[in-house]
């Protein structure tokens, strides 16, 4: 089997844009034009510039909350503000710049431009890990890159149902039935950021193979890949981060599981996340003691 990428590089998006056509223009000029069966992978950001969700950081007023936080981490009340305005709840504080400078996160590792990374930090150096919806974000997903100075985009609340739009209008324009990821990138500590998908449509999230049986004919626990977070992280091969300039991809070849199922279909709610917090909690000390929990604390 192969299965093929093509990165398509869009003109600026700018709201109002019919984004699909113009996905479908560059798939004409990249991939051979849009087949039965392809998957269009494309970032959140694009989708929120053609949407229009975007903000203007001078239009922003902190509230009292967002002013105590910004005392105390350093950040920028304005930023910290539209954060909150933009999640659910707060789940935690992670302290980046702390970890850089206690060595836990190497930047060495991570940059070949030292001074640029550092003043990337300067600007956050402490990152508020929200809930949104059903899903968890750094900063509820809001971001700077890419953008004028001053303006961030903001990812659409329910990225599945812009996938359902983009994957109709596509059917609309070219006749042709794909399947749509929308991805966002998203920081994984020990080894950088990994792109995740944040919205779908028109095919199975999740291979859903648990207890089928191996080679030797028992039940497996496992065969529950997330396909769609596997086809975001290898079209980020393509897509890059910083000035690529290629915000949608077209994966053509694999075989994939038709379906009308989401990524939101497999969001927990904030009761279930911390239900299941508790229980871990739970097991953990019932298994092994409530020295596990003094020394999980004292670590």
């Amino acid at each position: 089997m192969k299965v093929e990428l093509y990165g398509l590089r869009l003109p600026e998006v700018r709201p109002r844009d019919d984004l699909a056509k113009m996905v479908a223009d560059a798939a004409s000029k990249e991939a051979g034009g849009i087949k039965d069966g392809d998957i269009l992978v494309i970032t959140s950001k694009v989708v929120s510039k053609a949407y229009g969700f975007l903000i203007r950081l001078d239009d922003v007023k902190p509230s009292k909350r967002a002013l105590r936080i910004a005392g105390k981490t350093g950040g920028d009340p304005c930023f910290i503000q539209a954060v909150l305005d933009n999640s659910d709840e707060v789940l935690f504080i992670l302290p980046f710049a702390k970890l850089v400078e206690k060595d836990v996160i190497r930047i060495e590792r991570m940059s070949r431009n030292i001074a640029g990374a550092y003043e990337a930090i300067k600007r956050i150096p402490y990152i508020l890990i929200v809930r949104r919806g059903g899903q968890i974000y750094s900063d509820a997903g809001l971001d700077f890159s890419n953008h004028p100075e001053g303006v961030m985009s903001v990812p659409p609340e329910n990225m599945d149902e812009y996938a359902r739009e983009i994957r109709r209008r596509i059917l609309e324009l070219t006749g042709r039935r794909i399947a749509v990821i929308i991805t966002d990138t998203e920081m994984w500590i020990s080894f950088g950021s990994l792109d995740f998908a944040r919205g779908s449509s028109g095919i199975e999230v999740i291979h859903k193979g648990f207890g089928n049986l191996d080679l030797y004919g028992k039940p497996k626990f496992g065969g529950v890949d997330c396909i769609a977070h596997e086809i975001a992280c290898a079209s980020a091969l393509l897509m890059g981060q910083t000035d690529e300039g290629i915000p949608a991809v077209i994966v053509r070849g694999y075989k994939y599981v038709e379906s009308e199922e989401s990524i939101s279909d497999y969001q927990l709610s904030g009761n279930a996340m911390r239900l299941a917090v508790k229980e871990i909690i739970k097991s953990s000390i019932n298994i092994l003691g409530f020295k596990w929990l003094f020394k999980f604390f004292i670590r």
